[in-house]
């Protein structure tokens, strides 16, 4: 598990694959950008970014992510769009769209849009490395 160490009242620079960033929405002073202080990159970590940062308006969360092998589950996002940038590696992102997948073959430099309410995956060829922008709430997984 990963640790950041940054402060909220830091500017930067991060590497955002230790320390992610929340983007609070645009016209809520109140929800600014926030660097994420000891997040574990973990299923309590994101519940409690979710509770800390998100119950006040919509957001999205900002990190880097390194996958070595496909993804166990699928995903959906039913708050809002996510996009992928893809910084290293290469893979096959799946989305389901009306019970048709749909395969978005990805390599350094691709980005990809997971439309809001799309269930989406990923088979990973060579280690994916890529910055993740995704919506502060709302996201489901499934069993693949």
């Amino acid at each position: 598990m990963r640790k950041s160490t940054a402060t909220n009242a830091d500017v930067g620079p991060f590497d955002l694959s230790v320390t992610p960033i929340h983007l609070g929405s645009v016209n809520d002073a109140e929800n600014p950008a926030i660097a994420l202080a000891d997040f574990g990159f973990d299923g309590p970590s994101f519940e409690a970014y979710i509770r800390n940062h998100c119950a006040s308006g919509p957001g999205r969360l900002v990190m880097v992510e390194v996958t070595g092998s496909d993804w166990l589950h699928w995903e959906c996002h039913t708050l809002g769009d996510e996009l992928v940038i893809v910084l290293q590696g290469k893979a096959d992102f799946i989305q389901e769209v009306s019970g048709e997948k749909r395969v978005l073959p990805v390599v350094a430099g691709s980005t990809i849009i997971n439309p809001r309410g799309v269930w989406h995956t990923a088979d990973v060829s060579e280690a994916l490395k890529a910055i993740y922008i995704t919506p502060c709430k709302g996201t489901e997984h499934r069993a693949r």
